[in-house]
């Protein structure tokens, strides 16, 4: 399995490839920059996240518009995704914490726009294994978490295809997004 259980901790990154679109208009709220990714059944049993994963919008995850104009927040299964996020809200230790500071969550959007990321469901909603795994050509969605899966919810809305799937040497998928 890929992640910590693999000796490979998860380093929720996201790798730009070819950019077609780059938002950084939109506002942070304060669930932006507290959100426990943690804490569901989901969450627990997801190999790619841990107990260290940060608090609020991590980089890979999928954002949506917030009920504030001008806002946005962590996607869920439900909505319409805007895209994907560029950075962790919070920073990185021992970096700059330009989300905290400048209050922006910069996002890539736009068809076409090639990326990787280590951020991923690994798990069901109640925690059970996934059951799609993840290969070339697959069809992504924006999970109740707000991180690319393989499931579709509905309304189901397409965030991306695998272009190069994760394997357990490699935990970086390579996606082009489709919204």
């Amino acid at each position: 399995m890929i992640g910590e259980a693999s000796g490979q901790a998860p380093d929720r990154g996201l790798n730009i490839l070819a950019r077609v679109t780059m938002n950084s208009l939109m506002n942070l709220t304060d669930a932006g920059l507290t959100q426990n990714n943690y804490s569901s059944a989901q969450q627990l049993a997801n190999t790619r996240l841990s107990a260290s994963t940060p608090k609020g919008i991590l980089a890979g995850s999928v954002v949506k518009a917030g009920s504030v104009a001008g806002t946005v927040v962590a996607g869920d299964a439900s909505s319409q995704p805007l895209g994907v996020a560029i950075n962790n809200a919070v920073g990185y230790p021992f970096e700059s914490s330009s989300g905290v500071a400048s209050g922006k969550c910069p996002y890539l959007h736009g068809s076409g726009t090639v990326f990787s990321t280590d951020l991923y469901e690994t798990a069901e909603v109640g925690g059970a294994a996934l059951i799609i795994p993840y290969t070339a050509g697959v069809v992504l969605y924006s999970s109740v978490n707000g991180l690319l899966t393989t499931v579709a919810a509905s309304p189901a809305v397409v965030v991306g295809i695998v272009l190069i799937a994760p394997s357990a040497t490699d935990p970086f998928m390579v996606v082009q997004m489709r919204i």
